[in-house]
């Protein structure tokens, strides 16, 4: 076996022995999940509620998925913010921020570095704390690919996929690929 086989197995053995102390950490942030899966440990802050569907991964370990892979992280900034997740999600190194409400679908693929955030400052009003924010809902199956980032009040069509650099300030429909910057549909599937 060589030097990186055993090293990879080891780190997973490791990674298997620490899943109880995850779970404890998710419990003890109240998240609401059922038989998940943790590589490496996520960042949680939770001033509202998140709730993660069963079988969702969330993979914030940079040993044996890439150096350039963040740690997932999940914000809820204030007691009425929510963050749903469906089941069977993969969260590679994502970060999501809610100010209000974000919702995704079940079977939806993050790839690396992607943002999700429902808010934003007044630009108008630079001195005030307050944020202006929109509900971001992503449909069953998508796909959204490395270092995408997705804007408040975004609409993402089931079936749909999300190139990677993308940013996405407008609705993405069902079923088609869609990238850019702002990401514009491409192609229809």
């Amino acid at each position: 076996m060589s030097f990186l086989k055993r090293k990879q197995t080891i780190y997973l053995l490791f990674e298997f022995l620490r899943r109880p102390f995850y779970k404890l950490y998710l419990f003890r942030r109240n998240i609401n999940s059922k038989n998940i899966t943790i590589m490496g440990k996520p960042i949680i802050i939770n001033k509202g509620n998140i709730s993660l569907g069963k079988n969702t991964k969330l993979i914030s370990s940079s040993k044996f998925y890439g150096a350039s892979l963040d740690k997932t992280a999940l914000y809820t900034i204030n007691k009425n913010a929510e963050i749903k997740i469906g089941d069977n999600c993969t969260l590679h190194g994502t970060s999501i921020r809610s100010n209000s409400k974000i919702e995704i679908g079940d079977n939806c693929i993050f790839a690396s570095n992607v943002k999700l955030i429902d808010h934003d400052h007044d630009l108008k009003n630079r001195e005030s704390k307050d944020y202006i924010s929109k509900d971001i809902k992503i449909g069953d199956n998508v796909w959204v690919g490395y270092n995408v980032l997705i804007l408040k009040g975004v609409n993402i069509g089931k079936n749909s996929v999300i190139g990677a650099g993308s940013v996405v300030v407008k609705d993405i429909p069902p079923n088609c690929i869609a990238a850019g910057n702002p990401a514009k549909v491409i192609k229809k599937l």
